[in-house]
């Protein structure tokens, strides 16, 4: 029974996003960390960029490898990337009180951004993006049932 609940556990839908999330976290981090520490570039714009390349890479392997989904993939991403850019503009907000308002060092101030927003993103896309249910099915029914 432990084996079973162990099992269904890392197969649960959290484990595999996490672990896409763990993978998104270094290419978010790595290129931060080129873009800001290394290119000087602003925060800001690092940010931007490296939040940007990491959801394309965490949409793709949560579409294969955590929901499972290929249907209306266009319209699952523009979902995807909307909830990415309201993270974005969270974890913006973050930097600059973490940065500039607590004086933390700007790697430790993306990482704990990185999480918060993940942890809100998580809940809000599997709601919305990944479910059966999703927002464009609810529209494309309710468009259908007009005509």
């Amino acid at each position: 029974m432990m084996k079973s609940l162990f099992v269904r556990f890392l197969s649960s839908s959290f484990v595999k996003y996490a672990l896409v999330g763990v993978v998104g976290l270094v290419v978010d981090m790595g290129l931060f960390y080129v873009f800001h520490e290394m290119l000087n570039i602003n925060y800001i714009l690092s940010n931007i960029m490296s939040s940007s390349l990491a959801v394309v890479n965490n949409f793709i392997l949560n579409s294969i490898f955590t929901f499972k989904v290929k249907d209306k993939l266009l319209y699952r991403f523009i979902s995807f990337f909307s909830i990415a850019l309201a993270g974005m503009a969270l974890s913006s907000a973050m930097l600059v009180l973490l940065i500039d308002g607590m004086h933390l060092n700007s790697m430790v101030a993306k990482a704990i951004s990185v999480f918060v927003v993940a942890l809100i993103q998580y809940y809000v896309n599997k709601k919305l993006t990944f479910s059966e249910r999703n927002i464009f099915s609810l529209m494309s029914h309710s468009f259908k049932k007009r005509r």
